[in-house]
């Protein structure tokens, strides 16, 4: 096999989820592109990390420091709704549902795949809620953590990171089925889990 088609598959095999058969198929359908597809996801790529940003306030993806749902005045700063991930969170808003404000924290804890709290954005979200307390809010975390084991490590965490706060904590009713994830959930589950929260 050319030396150069295998290392074009192992950079791919490098993303989640992507297996050594994807990867070549990945690798296939880009040598079918025209020359300016490629020379546009080249560029596309190089430029990502200049391009795509995160916000400083929840981690969601941004174009600026802060992100639109941030950014937007109507939305409730007090509800602060945690995900693992930004596909979490797109979830949520397609059911349109829930006006507050989000925080993504970048993973769940997983001591044998090296996440641990410190490589969260927890220190963000305790900042958030301290913030909010000392200006005489009382704000309400609605904990959307996957129903993994490592979603559920994740939110005992955060529960017992904010428990001398005075920060409500709720938890995503039980619409969704154990070992699911948000990302794939459909709205209607979504949307069931959010109203039932407890």
């Amino acid at each position: 096999m050319n030396p150069r088609f295998k290392y074009l598959v192992s950079l791919f095999r490098k993303l989640p989820g992507v297996g050594p058969r994807q990867a070549a198929r990945f690798v296939l359908s880009l040598l079918n592109r025209d020359e300016s597809e490629l020379a546009e996801f080249g560029q596309a790529l190089s430029t990502l990390k200049q391009s795509v940003k995160f916000c400083q306030e929840c981690s969601n993806l941004a174009d600026n420091s802060h992100c639109l749902i941030c950014s937007n005045a109507k939305r409730d700063p007090t509800q602060i709704l945690v995900v693992e991930k930004v596909t979490d969170l797109d979830s949520i808003e397609r059911t349109g549902l829930y006006r507050g404000r989000y925080h993504v924290l970048g993973g769940a804890i997983s001591p044998v795949d090296g996440i641990l709290p410190e490589t969260l954005s927890l220190g963000t979200l305790k900042r958030r809620v301290t913030e909010l307390a000392a200006g005489g809010k009382i704000p309400e975390i609605i904990l959307a953590t996957s129903i993994t084991a490592e979603g559920e490590t994740t939110a005992l965490y955060i529960q017992e990171l904010l428990k001398e706060t005075p920060a409500t904590i709720t938890r995503l009713a039980r619409g969704l089925s154990s070992g699911a994830n948000l990302e794939y959930a459909d709205e209607g589950t979504l949307k069931h889990a959010l109203e039932q929260r407890k």
